[in-house]
């Protein structure tokens, strides 16, 4: 029997650590004492008007359970006015992950906020509310597939330095479920391909550790959805094709736990407080703009079907099939309805504007995941739009790990004046996720047999800004020019815009923002004179518990030494002993076999020259 543990002392693990000092980023996340206990950083999200939510993850050796931590917003980084303040309380069963959602706020205001335990304060995080009115223009950044193993988040890293956006708009993809394999030293903690509700919390924290993803995070608020790969690579509503139920249990319970993490570890308001698996939702920016977060995975997607499937196959031809399903769908027809906004903008995963190939005459859908294999429901949303003449439809898009910017053809469309458009889209390539290689002419191709494609990157990696005023929506295509290392550069590369009243097209020139923004939160540490009282081993877990047999330890030194492992009863009987020998600082791992020891408790222990730590286990037949 198989046991899935959801409040294991994996809680505590802090991911992929090797470095031996905060500022050496050479390799991959670093735990910064002088951030303790709040070592992931913090974050905002889903801001409305008047509120926004707070977000950290404090975490203390040994842990408390319940714990409590108080927290301040101001307006200055100072904290010299400080608008709001409380506290707000964590413990296990949240993976010791705290969310706020601070209430009488101004709108179109900045804020700065801080949590503090005792004496030791988090970094100083920056957020922002809607505006409400009339407004003028909005910059977003637009990013999504963020592959921890396959590269540097350079992409975020000039984000967030560059004080020139009010938001991020994060489409899919924040965690990879896929085992260790990095080319560039970063491989996934835990090891293995993550199916348990404590492998997707680790996950999480390895990813908010990374000192680029922390540090865009505390400069903006995000708006995020998932895509597939924060559960398993092409998940649909009850299945995937990176899960075999046979081996890894019920898609069901793989997608609960994949979604708690999701809740706990994410700066998300769900709009139903008890619903993990429902998260699409509306975001309001006056009488400028709507913006449609849709979740066209989790929630009531049907199966795909193949690559290269021929656009006549009986299950591509199925009307019944669906990517939003009836619920989803009906909200979002009402949504469209009631808005008196100027811009309507769906923010979603998959690709919208057809990419076929033609095969001796016969067409065919190159990717079964996209829109392309739920046709009917795609023309029900272009039907809705042109019946109802709905103006300024722009859709945003990730997945596909490149640069695409194109018109959505409806009957009758010329691809010559763009006449018969519904709308247009701007998909965003990945920060680091792999992408297709450029090979000579492929653009041409596709654009020869899907002339609405207007502009196709097929291997840069960065993001893109949405710039949105009055008389146009235009997207900016920001590349860096390396993920594999650290060093690199950032340029805009392409633009194209919409004007207001149109419904296609046109190429653009990148924007130079002048508008003024708010200082950004300082960097530095807030706890650096508590640096030096931090415990060697400042981290441990071991998982699973409870246990069958194997049990894996994972530990954390700031300096190398000796360690000694222990295994004792509930009576104070050592029952298992290993010198470890001299280990190096950074993570380092550990394993018993446990399988002939009787059902029951047990204490295992770490023990080095000052200072050890211990932990509860429980042993189950």
């Amino acid at each position: 029997m198989r046991y899935i543990i959801t409040l294991s002392l994996a809680l505590f693990t802090f991911g992929s650590i090797l470095a031996q000092s905060p500022a050496d980023y050479t390799t991959r996340s670093v735990i910064d004492p002088a951030l303790a206990p709040f070592y992931h950083g913090v974050a905002s999200g889903d801001p409305l008007s008047d509120r926004v939510i707070i977000w950290t993850r404090i975490t203390l050796n040994p842990p408390v359970s319940p714990l409590t931590v108080s927290w301040q917003m101001a307006t200055d980084t100072l904290f010299n006015n400080i608008v709001q303040s409380g506290t707000a309380s964590t413990d296990l069963a949240k993976d010791f992950t705290l969310k706020v959602d601070v209430t009488g706020l101004q709108p179109n205001s900045w804020y700065y906020y801080r949590f503090q335990y005792d004496n030791q304060k988090s970094i100083i995080g920056r957020t922002r509310t809607l505006p409400t009115g009339d407004v003028d223009s909005l910059r977003f950044a637009v990013a999504s597939c963020q592959d921890y193993q396959n590269g540097f988040y350079n992409a975020y890293k000039h984000l967030s330095k560059t004080n020139d956006i009010d938001a991020i708009f994060f489409l899919g993809d924040y965690i990879y479920e896929y085992a260790a394999s990095s080319s560039v030293g970063r491989d996934h903690e835990p090891s293995n391909e993550i199916i348990t509700l404590s492998d997707y919390r680790t996950r999480h924290s390895q990813y908010k550790l990374d000192p680029d993803m922390r540090a865009v995070h505390q400069q903006y608020p995000f708006i995020a959805v998932w895509d597939d790969h924060e559960t398993a690579n092409d998940a649909y509503t009850d299945g995937a094709q990176n899960h075999d139920e046979a081996t890894e249990g019920p898609f069901s319970e793989r997608k609960t736990y994949s979604t708690q993490a999701y809740s706990e570890w994410m700066p998300i308001r769900l709009p139903e407080p008890n619903n993990t698996l429902k998260i699409y939702r509306k975001f309001k920016w006056g009488n400028l703009s709507d913006v449609y977060f849709m979740d066209t995975r989790l929630f009531d997607r049907s199966v795909q079907v193949g690559y290269l499937t021929n656009v006549n196959n009986a299950v591509v031809q199925d009307t019944s099939r669906h990517m939003l399903g009836w619920e989803q769908f009906g909200w979002f027809k009402n949504q469209l309805s009631a808005s008196t906004s100027q811009w309507q903008i769906m923010a979603q995963q998959i690709m919208m504007a057809p990419l076929m190939f033609n095969i001796l005459g016969n067409a065919f859908v190159i990717n079964g995941d996209q829109w392309d294999a739920y046709p009917f429901e795609r023309q029900r949303i272009f039907d809705f739009i042109m019946n109802n003449n709905i103006q300024n439809f722009v859709v945003l898009t990730g997945d596909i790990h490149s640069s695409w910017a194109n018109d959505l053809p409806y009957a009758g469309y010329n691809a010559s004046t763009g006449a018969n458009s519904v709308g247009v889209e701007f998909v965003g390539t990945s920060i680091t996720s792999s992408n297709a290689l450029n090979l000579p002419g492929a653009f041409s191709l596709i654009q020869s047999i899907n002339p609405h494609i207007k502009y196709a990157d097929l291997e840069a990696h960065g993001y893109y800004v949405l710039d949105v005023n009055k008389t146009r929506t235009q997207g900016d295509w920001y590349y860096v020019s390396d993920i594999n290392t650290q060093t690199a550069t950032t340029s805009c590369a392409q633009a194209y815009y919409v004007n207001a009243g149109e419904r296609h097209l046109r190429v653009g020139n990148c924007v130079t923002q002048v508008k003024k923004y708010p200082p950004l939160a300082p960097t530095s540490a807030p706890n650096s004179g508590l640096a030096s009282e931090a415990q060697n081993l400042l981290v441990f877990n071991a998982y699973p518990n409870p246990f069958l047999d194997k049990v894996v330890v994972q530990y954390y030194l700031n300096q190398g030494e000796e360690i000694v492992l222990s295994v004792t009863d509930q009576n104070g009987k050592k029952v298992y002993s290993s010198n470890l020998g001299k280990c190096t600082p950074g993570l380092n791992y550990a394993h018993f076999d446990g399988s002939q020891l009787a059902k029951g408790t047990y204490i295992i222990t770490l023990q080095g020259r000052k200072n050890y730590v211990g932990k509860t286990l429980l042993k189950v037949e």
